[in-house]
């Protein structure tokens, strides 16, 4: 099953790609500028990267990203600022002043699809200075830290599924499970 890979250019795109090679799966990465009927042709499931910039301000550099996560009919899990897009895409509030580097404790609130198999917390590893503080309607809050009340948010219904923190990245404890778990939607 082919996986695309939104790349903005983070730090950390070219371990996104790495990880769904090695569990099993295709993936390549995304202009964010490709047509939504393109994609939808092309691909199964999407994951949304990280990036430098924040959300509302730099929307405008995200091309097609919205569209994307509001039309693409399959599972998309939004990763750093992919979560933060797909919280601002359905109605979510955004706020500066949560930053959080390194490595962070995250504690799940609600075993779901996506954290599946991993313990009541973990550490994970964060690079952000936006959070999502108010999730969208119909999503449910996964996880939280000590500064960011949602690091993973889901709604099951629309196989939507955020994470503020990068799963691709070794220093995240279980985070190739977050990343099966999710990929395992995509067959």
């Amino acid at each position: 099953m082919a996986v695309g890979i939104l790349d903005f250019g983070g730090q950390y795109n070219h371990l996104i790609l790495r990880r769904v090679l090695e569990l099993g799966f295709r993936g390549s990465f995304l202009d964010p500028n490709e047509p939504v009927d393109r994609i939808r042709q092309s691909f199964k499931c999407l994951i949304i990267s990280g990036g430098p910039w924040n959300i509302p301000g730099d929307l405008p550099k995200t091309g097609n990203a919205i569209n994307y996560i509001l039309e693409f009919p399959g599972p998309i899990l939004g990763i750093c600022l992919g979560h933060q897009l797909m919280a601002y895409a359905y109605g979510g509030e955004l706020a500066a002043g949560y930053p959080e580097f390194g490595g962070v404790r995250v504690h799940v609130d609600r075993e779901d699809t996506i954290l599946r198999g991993t313990p009541n917390s973990f550490t994970a590893w964060e690079s952000h200075n936006i959070s999502v503080v108010k999730p969208p309607r119909g999503f449910e809050i996964l996880a939280h830290s000590e500064k960011v009340p949602i690091e993973a948010m889901s709604n099951e219904a629309l196989k939507r599924f955020g994470v503020q923190f990068h799963p691709e990245v070794r220093h995240t404890e279980h985070g190739l499970v977050i990343m099966r778990n999710f990929l395992e939607l995509c067959r």
